[in-house]
């Protein structure tokens, strides 16, 4: 669950805003001090922590106490509080004479306890006001959804031997129904569209020689449009977002290379990959990350991405953009020292890509199954005294 006053002094705005995000783990409860600068996932843009960042990653504090976490009824209640004015600069004032804009939402965590892409959020402007002379109440009662449980969309698959080329570009992620329920891991809005396919599983022959045009964006200054194509033995991708003793543990087989102080830079080579280096699968820096392609939704609700029944339908819906340029070249032989089940993913954010998997020989069933040979809602309730209490409530 996501709260906090709003970015904008005139409307509800994520970007800019002094959030706080509140969730259980088991018994524990936890209210984290959060400023929000873009839609994307903590990332080191240049020397500079941009997107949804802890306030203490960005040289301040948490201003928060939790004072109660529970879960009661099916609805989590975290009630935690912090001073109207703080003393940490990036902390928001709370006023009380006026009205403020907030914002709020609730979303998953991804597999670091950081927030992905919300499902839930208000679509019009909401403002409060505290200290108010009036007392007046207008919450109401929660609801349950009673809405069916809908299937996903079919997964995407590349199994042709003949296919020796990959293009790569940038999607939505479908909401429930497409990446959430194809991998069952959380997203953060974006994904790999491969061959138009929305992160499909695809097949590989050891020995043989594939290239990835990579459309994922090659501007360092973005931190939600700049996405190098890497590949590991490591499901979630985000290499650069990892501690270095983390990444010390990830087998990186294409996509990045280290500098000789040992830190990681993504790389897009013209040259063959056959995992033969001091390191396995890296390569030589020739070509960053090609121009963006992306598409994108047609000033329609992303909420309603769970509508439509089929991918096909969804993707049409879209409205897909290029920049000018070549795209960035990966090429990638994979061998004997690669395991039978890789990731394609982004080296910037978690969760984007998916499954490769590595076949001695291709195969199919007759049944026609693919078989490969290896080798081996929000209630919020404010009390004013010195302190400001927020109680969250979530279904």
């Amino acid at each position: 669950m996501a709260f906090g006053l709003s970015g904008s002094t005139d409307k509800s705005e994520m970007i800019g805003s002094d959030a706080t995000i509140a969730y259980l783990d088991g018994y524990l409860g936890y209210a984290l001090d959060y400023n929000i600068t873009a839609k994307a996932p903590c990332v080191k843009v240049l020397g500079q922590y941009k997107g949804v960042c802890k306030d203490m990653l960005l040289g301040g504090f948490d201003s928060n106490q939790l004072h109660t976490a529970v879960r009661e009824n099916g609805i989590n209640i975290i009630t935690y509080r912090r001073t109207l004015i703080s003393a940490d600069p990036g902390d928001q004032e709370y006023r009380t004479e006026g009205w403020s804009y907030v914002v709020w939402a609730v979303g998953r965590l991804n597999h670091n306890k950081e927030p992905m892409f919300h499902d839930i959020y208000p679509k019009w402007n909401l403002k409060l006001e505290l200290n108010r002379k009036e007392h007046s109440s207008d919450c109401f009662a929660f609801t349950r959804s009673k809405e069916s449980f809908r299937e996903t969309w079919e997964a995407g698959e590349i199994f042709d031997r003949t296919i020796r080329t990959f293009t790569a570009t940038l999607g939505p992620s479908g909401g429930r129904r497409g990446y959430q329920g194809i991998t069952g891991m959380t997203t953060t809005g974006l994904v790999w569209y491969i061959n138009g396919l929305l992160a499909p599983e695809i097949w590989l022959r050891r020995g043989l020689t594939y290239s990835f045009k990579i459309h994922g964006g090659n501007n360092p200054h973005s931190a939600e449009h700049y996405h190098p194509f890497i590949i590991t033995d490591e499901a979630h991708g985000g290499f650069d977002m990892l501690s270095e003793e983390v990444q010390q543990k990830v087998r990186v087989l294409a996509g990045v290379e280290f500098t000789r102080r040992g830190q990681p830079k993504p790389t897009a080579a013209k040259n063959d990959l056959f995992g033969n280096s001091s390191r396995p699968g890296i390569l030589k820096l020739s070509v960053v990350a090609g121009p963006l392609c992306i598409s994108k939704h047609n000033d329609k609700d992303r909420r309603l991405d769970d509508d439509y029944p089929t991918f096909k339908k969804f993707n049409r819906s879209l409205l897909y953009t290029c920049e000018e340029g070549d795209a960035a070249i990966l090429k990638v032989t994979p061998n004997t020292t690669w395991p039978d089940i890789v990731y394609y993913n982004s080296f910037t954010h978690p969760n984007m890509g998916w499954k490769i998997h590595v076949v001695d020989s291709y195969a199919r069933t007759s049944s026609g199954a693919f078989m490969g040979l290896h080798a081996g809602t929000l209630l919020l309730t404010f009390c004013m005294t010195r302190l400001l209490p927020v109680i969250l409530h979530s279904v």
